[in-house]
Formats: C-alpha cells, structure tokens, sequence
C-alpha cells in the first residue's frame, strides 16, 4: 500500500473573540485577502453536541462566524469566532500545542512595523536567528502577539543556512 500524498499545510485555525476586528487586522498588518466569510453574527451559529463533538470544542460553545483569509503564498488562516463557557487563553511557548504560525518576509523591520502599526505587539526587536543550523549573516526571526494573543512569528533567511550542507532536503522558501 502507498502512502497518500501530502501537498503542504491547507490552512491554519485561529479563534478570535471578534471576527470583524481580526478580519482587519489581518488585511492592515499583512496584507491579508478575505476570500470568503462563511458564515456571520446575523446567520444561525453553529453549536450542539455534533459539533462540539465535531471539533472537539467544549460542551456549550457557540461558533458566531467564519472566515477564510490569503496571506500571501502561504497556507490560509481560517478565523472562528466562538464563544463558549470555558475559554482558555491563548497558549505560551512553553505549553503543549502547535504554539505559533511563522510568516516568511523578504523585509523583516518593515514587516514587524506595519504589524505594530496595524495593533500587534513584537515581543522583541527582529534579532538574528539564534540555531547554528539556520545562522546566516541577514537571517532573522522576531516573535510577536497578535491583538487577541495568538504568537506569531516573522523569521527572513536571505542567506544560505548550514542545514544545507547536512541534507538535500529544502524549506519551501529555500527550494533552487
């Protein structure tokens, strides 16, 4: 038996406490594309023990909308408006769980400017990647919270990194 095929990363789930306020955000800190909503406040939610069960989301959560936004060439972000009894925080480095999405940027102190401008917060300045693996002269990352606090990461790697003398395979940005 073959394995399927895996094409890449369709898409990334984010919950937001208000879909209309993250819709902008997106769009002014990355240039964001709403390609569809599809659902909103004003049409029926989507709750019940079959989508809880669905989804895995805790008994009595209320999805109110739904929308899918282009970020460049890069996998979308689906944004879910939810509200529900227990909601946790947004997770920390240290927690268990995917905790962040990387944006690839060819200019790295604009970038982190507009997403600041835009209402976002850098927890650093953009800073020279720290992993000998993925050192390069130019090559940087900066760490940043988005205004409901989901991480995010902005990382550059104009120059050739090390890990391309240690195998042929290649990050998507590095492909010759």
């Amino acid at each position: 038996m073959t394995a399927p095929v895996i094409r890449g990363v369709n898409h990334i789930g984010i919950t937001v406490p208000d879909i209309e306020a993250a819709k902008s955000f997106l769009v002014e800190a990355f240039g964001g594309q709403v390609i569809y909503q599809s659902f909103g406040p004003r049409d029926p939610p989507r709750q019940g023990p079959e989508f809880e069960r669905a989804v895995g989301a805790f008994p009595g959560t209320v999805v109110r909308a739904q929308a899918m936004v282009k970020i460049g060439t890069g996998p979308d972000i689906e944004l879910f408006e939810m509200h529900g009894p227990e909601q946790a925080q947004p997770i920390r480095a240290s927690d268990f769980g995917i905790t962040h999405f990387a944006l690839y940027t060819d200019d790295i102190d604009a970038s982190v400017e507009r997403f600041e401008r835009a209402g976002g917060t850098p927890l650093t300045a953009p800073r020279a990647i720290p992993y000998a693996t993925e050192k390069g002269p130019g090559n940087k990352v900066c760490y940043c919270r988005m205004p409901w606090g989901t991480t995010m990461e902005f990382i550059t790697t104009p120059d050739r990194m090390a890990y391309h003398e240690q195998t042929d395979l290649r990050r998507w940005q590095d492909e010759d």
